[in-house]
C-alpha cells in the first residue's frame, strides 16, 4: 500500500483507530506507563505512515505492527534503563485516575511474572494478556514453537505452584 489517494490515508487512519488501543495496551503492560507506551505507539505508528508513504509493500499490517511496537519496546529499555524498582514500591507510584485500572492490571500481573525469567513471563504475558496464539508468539519471537509452549507450561506450573502455596 502507498499513499497515492485520499482513500490510502483513510484507510491508514482506519488502521490507526484499530490498533492504537491495543498497541497501547501491549506497551504498557510491558513498560508500566502511559506517556513512554504513548509515544512509543506514536513512534511506531509513524514510522508505518512513511514507510506506506514511500511505498513500502507491508502485507500484514497487524503483524508489522506488534513486531515494531514489541521491539521499541525492548529498545525503551535498553536505552532507558530504569533504575529498578520493586514491584512493591510501584503500587506507590503517582497514577492518573484514567490509568488508575490498567496500572493495577500491571501491578497483578508483575507480582505474579516477577520470580520468572523474562523470556516465560514475555510468553505468559503473551499468550495470557495479549491472546496471542502459540504459533503468532513463536513468530513474533524467532522461536520453534515447541520451545514458546515449553516456556509457558514452565512458566504456568511455577505460577500455580506460587498461588497454591501462598508464595
Amino acid at each position: 500500500m502507498t499513499f497515492r489517494r485520499n482513500s490510502d490515508i483513510d484507510r491508514f487512519e482506519d488502521i490507526v483507530e484499530q490498533s492504537q488501543h491495543w498497541l497501547f495496551r501491549f506497551a504498557y503492560m510491558r513498560i508500566g506507563r502511559r506517556e513512554d507506551s504513548e509515544d512509543l505507539v506514536q513512534e511506531v505508528l509513524l514510522s508505518l505512515f512513511k514507510a506506506l508513504a514511500e511505498g513500502k509493500k507491508i502485507r500484514e499490517v497487524d503483524r508489522y505492527l506488534l513486531h515494531s511496537v514489541s521491539n521499541a519496546c525492548v529498545d525503551y529499555f535498553r536505552r532507558r534503563r530504569p533504575p529498578d524498582l520493586r514491584i512493591e514500591d510501584a503500587g506507590g507510584v503517582a497514577v492518573d485516575d484514567e490509568d488508575k485500572e490498567i496500572h493495577e492490571e500491571f501491578l497483578r500481573v508483575s507480582r505474579l511474572l516477577q520470580d520468572l525469567p523474562e523470556e516465560q513471563s514475555e510468553t505468559v504475558r503473551l499468550k495470557c494478556y495479549d491472546n496471542l496464539t502459540f504459533r503468532q508468539i513463536a513468530e513474533l519471537q524467532s522461536l520453534p514453537e515447541a520451545t514458546v509452549k515449553s516456556r509457558y507450561r514452565y512458566a504456568i506450573t511455577y505460577i500455580q505452584n506460587k498461588l497454591k502455596h501462598g508464595k
